[in-house]
């Protein structure tokens, strides 16, 4: 068959046609990408293909948790720059010889800023000395640079470096005092006209107030989280000696390792609590973190700027709550308040007054003693050798011992930090030494027989 030329012409002028089109199109594309931003472009697609024709809500109807963000923000631009990041380099236990790397548990709690480090060295170096790097947090609470952390942020230090939030760094700072007893230390940094923080009223919370968290998690410098006080009164599961804190605030505003050593502040700012540990199976935050008060904090603090040290005063008993539950087996009301006498210590001022087992302590020098941490904090806050008259319930008949004071062995061996107690005259070598023991020399694999000091 003849194909029909009629036909052909037809298909030719259509495919032309079609030719005609593409360059058409290809031309157009290469103009509007040739005149048009990446942006605009973006802009145009979206405008073209979004098929969302919802509004914003208007702002009188958020005006409330608009004023809410304002105020929020409000408080962060306050607090933050009183908060500093604390950098450690610490001395550590050798490895091999247990309570480090290599040695079992380093014995450390989960939020210490050095726990995450341990275990990176294994293995090297076995016998000689140990230094960890950590990272915390501190409260500057004087424009002169009196910085207020937790005392296992700080502990076994040999460098504390400190990091502001306008970025200025101080390297090298002193440590005033620390507090084992209460997890408390105060270190300084050369500085002046610093931002700082009043300190407020641990005794006015009450559960369910809003509270604010700042710190350093996990190296995330001036972190912000918010909460509540879940709870007061808090005793740590893991407490050794009966005349530490029972006082915690408990919160859930989100605290993590390297938040140890901030503030926990109320809705005006004040430092009502220093965050110091939380409870937790993965190291991370559970939702249940916990502050020392301060109204613990604040006293420790000052003594320790002026002392070094903090050397309370001690009665050699141990101690519980008087709760409506117990008060009628002492021959009280219901409503009665006080600590119970749990047991004396022999030789000690307790017992050498004529305290006995089951009396109930109400008052100390005339004030109310409502519980068990409130004793302990009177007779602390009372020096050593200081006689106190103490308003006892025995058998449900009052009576008054008066009791001369004494000192924790605890508190009597605690070494003194002040820098303000170190000589000043001499040569200043800017080093930090030990004698050379022969553990220290087995240690570091030196011959028999070698003499001198070691450089920490």
């Amino acid at each position: 068959m003849r194909p029909n030329r009629q036909q052909n012409g037809s298909i030719s002028g259509r495919a032309v046609a079609v030719l005609i089109i593409l360059i058409g199109v290809a031309g157009a594309m290469a103009f509007y990408r040739a005149h048009t931003t990446p942006r605009a472009a973006w802009l145009g697609l979206t405008s073209t293909f979004s098929g969302s024709n919802a509004s914003p809500l208007a702002a009188n109807q958020i005006s409330a948790l608009s004023e809410l963000d304002r105020e929020q923000e409000t408080l962060a631009d306050r607090v933050a720059p009183a908060v500093v990041a604390i950098n450690v380099v610490a001395h550590t236990a050798p490895a091999g010889r247990g309570g480090g790397p290599g040695g079992g548990d380093s014995g450390l709690p989960p939020d210490n800023p050095l726990s995450q480090f341990f275990g990176q060295f294994g293995g090297q170096m076995p016998h000689r000395p140990q230094f960890e790097q950590g990272l915390g947090s501190g409260i500057i609470i004087s424009p002169d640079g009196y910085i207020v952390t937790n005392n296992h942020v700080v502990q076994d230090a040999t460098n504390i470096q400190v990091t502001l939030l306008d970025k200025r760094t101080f390297v090298g700072a002193k440590i005033i005092g620390t507090d084992t007893l209460t997890d408390l230390a105060v270190i300084k940094i050369d500085a002046t006209g610093l931002p700082n923080l009043p300190w407020g009223d641990s005794h006015l919370l009450k559960q369910g107030d809003n509270v604010f968290a700042i710190g350093n998690p996990f190296q995330l410098n001036f972190t912000v989280t918010r909460g509540i006080i879940s709870g007061k009164g808090r005793i740590p599961r893991d407490r050794s000696d009966a005349r530490a804190p029972g006082d915690y605030l408990q919160t859930d505003a989100a605290i993590n390792p390297g938040n140890s050593g901030g503030p926990l502040v109320d809705i005006r700012g004040e430092v009502v609590g220093v965050n110091a540990f939380i409870y937790t199976s993965t190291g991370s935050f559970s939702g249940e973190a916990f502050a020392i008060p301060s109204e613990i904090a604040k006293p420790v603090s000052a003594t320790l700027i002026t002392k070094g040290k903090v050397v309370r005063g001690y009665l050699g008993i141990t101690i519980e709550d008087l709760t409506p539950d117990l008060a009628p087996f002492f021959k009280l009301p219901p409503a009665a308040t006080g600590a119970v006498v749990t047991s004396t210590t022999p030789g000690e001022p307790g017992a050498k007054s004529g305290l006995r087992e089951g009396d109930v302590i109400e008052s100390l020098d005339g004030n109310k003693i409502n519980g068990a941490t409130e004793l302990q904090l009177a007779t602390g806050a009372v020096s050593p050798g200081s006689p106190v008259k103490l308003g006892i319930s025995r058998d449900g008949q009052p009576t008054t011992l008066t009791v001369t004071l004494g000192s924790a062995p605890q508190d009597e061996n605690q070494p003194t930090a002040n820098p303000k107690t170190a000589p000043t005259g001499g040569v200043q070598l800017g080093l930090n030494l030990e004698t050379l023991t022969p553990d220290i020399r087995d240690q570091l694999q030196l011959p028999e027989g070698t003499t001198g000091v070691m450089i920490e």
